[in-house]
């Protein structure tokens, strides 16, 4: 089962109305800035849009009794916050189930929790590394045209087969190939698609666009402004997640954070402007949270604090 995180709380607090409104107005406001609340909040949202039709009638007494039995009696909890918390349980026992049912009709679902790269292989040989916080759906069984749902981002290496196209679905694109390697990356603000052999087609839902791209080439659109870019770019730097390496290539504090979070499933929160502007260079291979923060303490003259689990500050070291 996932971990349950404050963020996750959260998330099912308020999409089950469990929020005073301050509180709804302040979950809006991170929702808005934080892309790592965002995700769960949608992921959750999806969950519970077909949970109470396919799985429970919340309105039967019968089924409030189940989840109730799902949480062990505290005093500290409201009897409605305790049944969205059993629900938020359920939620995560059930997931594959609701997925599964969905209208997409994909058979199987996989999903890399935070600071996870998952590696498995397709039905027809094809191998997949799903990046953190990812989720990609696909049947058992692949038939003339080899198809596969993804949310978040993924690389891909394609067994070839002629006459049988293995399509790569997002909301907002497809990406059409017989046989090649590339990474595919989806968001609500960005979709990415970056080649590293082999030849692949992209299509442009909204707006029937198509692209071809080459070996080390990459397509780039910003949905919020509609910009398409079309550019080289380096493998070994933009795939390094997919073998377990963090690439942070000259990038200030404030943007490495992010990569840094994602990467290992914790947030590192910077204390002080001075240390946001200062800017970070490396490539850390096969190294755990431990391992990383002593090299980032090295290397950059700072201070990580653990300030509980899997939360920690960052700030000068002189100021310790």
């Amino acid at each position: 089962m996932k971990n349950i995180t404050e963020k996750d709380k959260k998330c099912i607090r308020y999409i089950t109305n469990e929020m005073s409104n301050e509180d709804r107005s302040v979950f809006e406001i991170e929702f808005s800035i934080d892309d790592e609340l965002k995700h769960s909040y949608e992921y959750y949202k999806k969950i519970w849009d077909v949970y109470p039709k396919r799985i429970v009638d919340l309105n039967s007494e019968s089924s409030l009794q189940k989840i109730e039995g799902n949480i062990k009696k505290r005093t500290v909890f409201k009897k409605r916050y305790a049944i969205a918390a059993a629900l938020l349980l359920l939620l995560l026992t059930v997931t594959s189930a609701i997925l599964l049912s969905d209208t997409t009709g994909y058979t199987n679902i996989k999903f890399a929790d935070k600071g996870e790269r998952l590696h498995f292989l397709l039905p027809d040989g094809s191998s997949v590394v799903l990046n953190a916080g990812s989720t990609l759906k696909y049947n058992n069984k692949f038939s003339d045209v080899r198809s596969v749902l993804l949310d978040g981002e993924a690389f891909f290496e394609v067994v070839k087969d002629h006459g049988n196209e293995f399509i790569v679905h997002t909301k907002e694109i497809d990406v059409k190939v017989l046989g090649t390697s590339f990474s595919v990356f989806s968001s609500i603000d960005k979709q990415s698609v970056s080649l590293e052999t082999g030849k692949v087609n992209v299509l442009l839902k909204k707006t029937k666009d198509k692209f071809n791209l080459l070996p080390k080439e990459q397509l780039i659109w910003n949905i919020k402004s509609n910009e398409i870019s079309k550019k080289n770019y380096n493998p070994e730097n933009t795939l390094s997640w997919k073998d377990d390496i963090l690439f942070l290539d000259n990038l200030p504090f404030s943007k490495a954070i992010h990569k840094i979070n994602k990467f290992y499933g914790v947030e590192f929160i910077i204390e002080g402007d001075a240390i946001k502007k200062q800017r970070i260079t490396g490539s850390f291979k096969d190294q755990g949270l431990d391992e990383f923060i002593s090299t980032l303490e090295y290397i950059t003259n700072v201070k990580v604090t653990k300030y509980k689990d899997k939360v920690f500050t960052i700030k000068a070291s002189d100021e310790n």
